[in-house]
């Protein structure tokens, strides 16, 4: 009887998480980023997924790299950080796309350089794609060139 309500746990919970509508999980994923939990936000990922950092340039593709590479480093680098949805979201079927702002202070190692303990503020847009409860495609546009004067 244990084993019948445990499968019947396990089917129910990965069945909500699959039922949740893409501004849901959107939602939820960047509450895991404003808890500072990298981990937590990396399971919204797809195994496959790709994230693309348009100050970067080059998509990091596949959870455990978007995690670390990507999740984490914001996190280590503004560890209070603040990613705020900004106005009403568009979204169509499994497409969010969002203005935000982000806000923190850079009181860790960032990218190779060092904590400047300075204050940042910067808005983007983000396009998230998600399929069945999982985001399998984000791209995230903005100014690095401000951001970069304000960590000087």
């Amino acid at each position: 009887m244990k084993k019948i309500a445990m499968v019947v746990a396990l089917f129910v919970s990965s069945s909500c998480f699959a039922s949740q509508t893409p501004l849901e999980v959107v939602k939820e994923y960047m509450g895991a980023w404003n808890q500072h939990n990298a981990h937590k936000a990396g399971t919204y990922l797809a195994k496959d997924v790709i994230y693309y950092d348009a100050a970067v340039g080059t998509p990091v593709k596949g959870n455990s790299d978007a995690e670390k590479n990507v999740i984490k480093a914001f996190i280590d680098g503004v560890p209070d950080l603040k990613w705020q949805m900004i106005g009403k979201p568009v979204y169509n079927h499994d497409i969010v796309a969002f203005e935000w702002m982000f806000s923190g202070v850079n009181n860790g190692e960032w990218a190779g350089s060092p904590a400047t303990n300075k204050p940042i503020k910067f808005h983007g847009v983000s396009y998230i794609k998600v399929n069945e409860g999982k985001i399998t495609y984000q791209g995230d546009y903005y100014d690095s060139k401000k951001l970069d004067e304000q960590l000087k």
